[in-house]
């Protein structure tokens, strides 16, 4: 446990502080309220402010919060870009979604309501079980009685 006397700063630690940009209200922070030790506190130079604290203002006045900026920092937008471009709607961003994960043409779709399939169905064959776009719309789905007598054959507890 630190003694009273450690808390206390002398008037030279002040300037020495002031000579590593420490200012006081920091200097008496760092010792008081983080427990630091007084060498350290003094010479250990201040953060830098970051790149949001500088464009704040302008990216909140164009909605532009902090992670969105971040963000965009992070893929590479110039910091410009990364202030001034309005952020998208979350129905232009959900109409882009559904356009990048796409995995049936509008034909494909009409192609599969004409075999009677349901898009949920042909989905399904193509990405859960692996099946060809073709095959995925030319096989007719099982009837109900088809479905059962397999679920019958395969069932465990009709062996016991």
């Amino acid at each position: 446990m630190k003694s009273s006397y450690e808390y206390y700063v002398t008037p030279e630690d002040y300037e020495v502080a002031a000579k590593h940009g420490v200012s006081r209200k920091l200097l008496e922070h760092r010792i008081r309220n983080l427990g630091w030790d007084k060498d350290f506190a003094m010479t250990e130079s201040p953060r830098k402010a970051s790149e949001w604290s500088k464009v704040k203002e302008i990216a909140l006045k164009n909605n532009i919060g902090r992670t969105t900026f971040k963000g965009r920092r992070k893929r590479g937008w110039s910091l410009i870009d990364s202030i001034t471009k309005p952020p998208l709607s979350r129905e232009e961003t959900l109409k882009r979604a559904n356009e990048c994960n796409r995995v049936l043409t509008d034909e494909q779709i009409q192609k599969a309501k004409e075999n009677g399939l349901r898009y949920s169905t042909v989905y399904d064959r193509i990405k859960k079980l692996k099946w060809n776009i073709e095959e995925a719309l030319t096989t007719p789905a099982l009837s109900t009685k088809e479905r059962m007598r397999r679920l019958k054959e395969n069932s465990c507890w009709i062996r016991l």
